[in-house]
């Protein structure tokens, strides 16, 4: 996929759950107890969506809002003050928007509600103390590290856009070329953990437009004058854009952080190889076309002055390996195996519930929600048509969730294994830095393409 792998890792917790009783059953209740919890532990997330809302009613003209009781949101602890202006920022941003369109409706439209919603579930309050022997941070690292790299992505297809409009793809590339000098194709395949396929058709666009040259098809790929000076220009606004996702992170905290990914990364490309080579023997011929050149005791060159590099390449292998590993025991393709995962986590869902948990257009949500129905994975229940309706595993279903499930947690914990308690907390919660940063990032960028456009 364009947009990297995904990947579905869950709560312990919940898996420890799912261990005992019928698995239908067992499923249904950990849901259930889910949301219980959450209705105790998420009044501060209700409190912020309450003040977005009024903060817009105030600026339809309504009275003026109220900020909310401290006591609220105390459980984010130093973070209060952070989530409170990050939905005054996003409300009064959104406000002008609608100003610039015509009147403003005195009840927030659902896009709004929708996407404050999105920020608020990015926000996570610190972990607190363990519990028994527990660990006190959910192994759920992929799944949220996609959802950080999805919004990183968009802003910066936006930013990048001003400058020079080129795919993701070319523009690691070229950084790559300028940061660490010519690279045959191999190290560039490994390096940015797409296969050679991907990385041949960027070479080969960036040839055409005179930014690339090689003397041969397996010569090292060098730079030419024109390319350096547009990698230049690119590489200050990627330092600018850096600076921002690491706002309030000091250089020990960000050091520490990425000592942690060189650890995850060792991992996760082992455990890529290890299924790349279990489908192999199984002659899965699926595993064609899906080559990533790397020779497994060299360093991976990545771009390490700059925050995202090594998380694409982190989540491209790990992604890799999940979408081998579900596939083999699933028989499910990595979406699939999403979705059905997102339905079982909540079931029964709605139609706008699982599309903002997906984040992708309804019309691909639908294709593979109506692909489970026809295999007997998916029900759904309500008036007639998907989006009316509220959806749930079957029993062969369930099966498959709980596999999913525990295959989640056994792809974490191997990945997880070389950070102590103490320094996987530390790694979650620069990460939330990360992703809260990204998230103002991105909301930034969407209301400069609307002023660009004269929205």
């Amino acid at each position: 996929m364009s947009h990297g792998a995904q990947d579905w890792e869950t709560l312990l917790p919940m898996a420890k759950r799912a261990a005992a009783g019928s698995r239908a059953e067992k499923s249904i209740n950990a849901a259930n107890d889910g949301r219980k919890d959450e209705a105790r532990q998420d009044d501060w997330r209700a409190a912020l969506r309450e003040h977005g809302v009024a903060l817009w009613r105030e600026g339809a003209g309504a009275a003026t809002a109220a900020v909310p009781d401290s006591r609220l949101l105390a459980p984010l602890g130093a973070l209060a003050d952070e989530a409170l202006e990050l939905v005054e920022t996003f409300t009064l941003g959104s406000l002008a928007k609608a100003r610039r369109r015509g009147t403003v409706p005195a009840k927030p439209p659902e896009d709004f509600i929708a996407r404050l919603g999105m920020i608020l579930k990015g926000l996570q309050p610190p972990a607190k103390g363990e519990e028994g022997n527990r660990p006190t941070a959910p192994i759920i690292f992929q799944s949220e590290l996609w959802q950080f790299l999805r919004k990183t992505r968009e802003s910066a297809e936006l930013s990048y856009a001003r400058e020079l409009d080129l795919v993701e793809l070319d523009r690691r590339i070229l950084f790559l070329l300028r940061t660490q000098g010519p690279l045959v194709p191999a190290d560039l395949s490994g390096s940015v953990g797409v296969d050679k396929a991907q990385v041949s058709r960027s070479v080969k666009r960036l040839l055409e437009l005179r930014m690339v040259e090689r003397e041969q098809i397996r010569s090292p790929v060098t730079l030419t004058r024109k390319g350096e000076s547009q990698a230049d220009r690119l590489l200050r606004l990627a330092d600018l854009r850096n600076r921002e996702l690491t706002f309030d992170i000091d250089d020990d905290e960000l050091s520490g952080f990425f000592a942690a990914i060189e650890m995850l990364l060792d991992r996760s490309i082992a455990l890529y190889e290890k299924e790349r080579a279990r489908t192999a023997a199984d002659e899965r011929s699926d595993a064609e076309g899906d080559d990533i050149s790397r020779r497994s005791n060299e360093p991976l060159l990545i771009d390490r002055a700059r925050i995202l590099s090594p998380l694409l390449t982190l989540s491209a292998y790990f992604g890799r390996s999940g979408g081998l590993m579900f596939k083999r025991r699933t028989g499910l393709s990595q979406f699939e195996a999403w979705v059905l995962n997102e339905i079982g986590m909540a079931a029964p869902i709605d139609w706008p519930m699982l599309t903002a948990q997906l984040e992708r257009d309804h019309s691909q949500a639908g294709r593979t929600v109506a692909a489970l129905i026809e295999r007997g994975l998916i029900a759904r229940e309500g008036r007639p048509g998907r989006r009316h309706g509220r959806f749930s595993p079957t029993a062969e279903g369930w099966r498959l969730y709980n596999i999913i499930q525990e295959t989640s947690v056994e792809r974490s914990s191997f990945l997880m294994a070389p950070l102590g308690q103490d320094e996987r907390k530390r790694f979650l919660g620069t990460f939330d830095k990360l992703r809260r940063n990204a998230v103002a990032q991105l909301e930034r960028e969407r209301a400069f393409e609307a002023l660009d456009r004269g929205d």
